[in-house]
């Protein structure tokens, strides 16, 4: 039995609302406008990016399958990850990788429609409160944190230290792995583990970007780029870190990159991912979506009508007309 909302909660609730839709639609505002901006500045710049731009014109097609592989095994990680938070609900590991692929694609709408879209789902097919899909969300954007923090601050005693970056790369894996020698926190250091191959696998992505334009960058600022371009995508507010991720990446290739056009050419790399995102997210969110829609439409219509049976069995029978 539901408890009946107060007026007092009513309004609280019908207030809070707007104003929290309202924020959301404010953020994805300013995010479509530091897109633009970059998108703008680059263009404005075309001729201190002419040699980028000339050596982008005749892409190498293996740099290219190697950013579209990249992309499709991050979005493989992620849905392991979730797969991992998510295991005693026994979810079907093809429809978590649908559903990750979706929510994805429809994260790039405003309010978070993916995010939405994905704890509606779990409901009403799998009876999962939203709050525990919620709370599995945190959780993930939690070790996302924890891996950035391990990332940078490997990167900066591999600098200070000048040892070999693939022993220090090494660390923000072998710290989570110890945490998955006990049975009580080995999800947790497994996560981890699979959301630091998905920062490497962002960094291959800049990597990649960076060898369009023939810059030679080193793949620990590719990390670097990496670590802050996922911390600008873990915004609560911004869909991927639209918009904000582009600047930040920029700017930090301007402190770590020695070229005359560096915030120019960080921009233009993080620009590349996003194009490397949406060529991949559009067929296979797409299609995720119309094989999820009919399985969504299938388990709303089964909760529908077990509320009815519920409603006409706590529904007393008529009592009959005394004058008939």
């Amino acid at each position: 039995m539901i408890p009946s909302a107060t007026p007092e909660d009513s309004n609280s609730t019908g207030t809070s609302r707007p104003r929290w839709y309202l924020l959301r639609l404010i953020a994805m505002l300013v995010g479509l406008l530091l897109l633009a901006g970059a998108i703008v500045l680059v263009i404005n710049q075309h001729e201190r990016l002419a040699p980028a731009l000339q050596a982008m014109s005749r892409p190498d097609p293996g740099t290219i399958l190697i950013l579209i592989a990249s992309m499709l095994v991050g979005l493989l990680l992620t849905g392991l990850q979730f797969q991992l938070l998510m295991s005693r609900h026994r979810i079907p590991a093809i429809e978590m990788q649908g559903l990750i692929a979706a929510s994805a694609l429809l994260n790039f709408l405003p309010l978070k429609a993916g995010l939405l879209g994905r704890i509606a789902y779990h409901q009403v097919r799998h009876n999962i409160h939203p709050m525990e899909t919620a709370k599995v969300m945190i959780l993930a954007r939690i070790s996302g944190l924890v891996i950035i923090g391990l990332t940078a601050g490997c990167l900066f005693l591999q600098n200070w230290s000048e040892g070999p970056l693939w022993a220090w790369a090494l660390v923000p894996v072998l710290i989570p792995g110890w945490l998955v020698m006990p049975r009580t926190t080995r999800t947790a250091g497994l996560v981890m583990i699979l959301k630091y191959m998905d920062l490497v696998l962002m960094a291959i992505r800049y990597r990649c970007a960076f060898q369009m334009m023939d810059q030679p960058v080193g793949f620990e600022i590719c990390l670097a780029l990496a670590a802050i371009g996922m911390l600008a995508g873990a915004i609560p507010f911004l869909s991927g870190g639209l918009g904000l991720r582009e600047w930040v990446v920029g700017w930090l290739a301007t402190i770590l990159v020695t070229l005359p056009a560096a915030l120019e050419i960080g921009i233009l790399a993080d620009l590349i991912n996003r194009a490397t995102e949406l060529v991949v997210l559009l067929p296979v969110g797409g299609i995720s979506l119309l094989w999820l829609r009919p399985r969504f439409t299938s388990a709303m219509k089964q909760r529908r009508a077990e509320l009815e049976k519920i409603r006409s069995a706590a529904t007393p029978p008529r009592s009959p007309d005394p004058g008939q």
